[in-house]
């Protein structure tokens, strides 16, 4: 008897591999206690909303003395403090302070806490053909900077088009 019992329990062994009562390294999902938790689904910002940008007067030229641009500002309503990150294809940005009369010449793009600016462009440029004006405006959370979590990210967006009549008349034209 003792002949057969080496064989017997191999054979045994052999079955109980064979049936997958053993595992591979690494591969603990299914030993006692150690169930298979559920995958953590990804975090999804939020979809930005589109925001409407009020433009006065609907037409400009810079010989025009009663305003130093198109005033644009968004119909938005948020209740974080944001950022208005202002971004045009041509021409540049102007703030007025309307009560002293200051005014400051900035670029073609600003990032501002203010919601209002003013688009504008050369008076040298009056006389010449100039592109069709897409300005862009993404609103912004504001960045923590006290140690929270930090960084910007894009609460609406918005943008107008500005077309030319008669060459030099800057016309929102959507």
């Amino acid at each position: 008897m003792k002949i057969f019992a080496f064989p017997a329990a191999a054979v045994l062994i052999l079955l109980l591999l064979a049936c997958g009562c053993s595992q591979p390294p690494g591969d603990q999902t299914s030993f006692p206690g150690k169930e298979a938790q559920p995958a953590t689904p990804p975090t999804v910002a939020p979809t930005p909303v589109t925001v409407t940008i009020r433009a006065e007067p609907g037409s400009y030229i810079p010989l025009m003395s009663s305003t130093v641009g198109i005033r644009l500002e968004p119909d938005f309503s948020g209740s974080a403090p944001v950022l208005y990150n202002w971004s045009a294809s041509y021409g540049y940005f102007v703030s007025w302070n309307a009560t002293d009369g200051r005014v400051t010449l900035h670029g073609d793009r600003i990032l501002s806490s203010e919601p209002c600016i003013y688009w504008s462009y050369p008076p040298e440029d009056m006389g010449k053909e100039k592109p069709p004006v897409f300005v862009l405006l993404v609103i912004e959370k504001e960045r923590v900077t006290h140690g929270g979590a930090g960084g910007r990210g894009t609460v609406a967006t918005g943008r107008i088009r500005i077309g030319w009549k008669d060459m030099d008349t800057a016309v929102v034209t959507g």
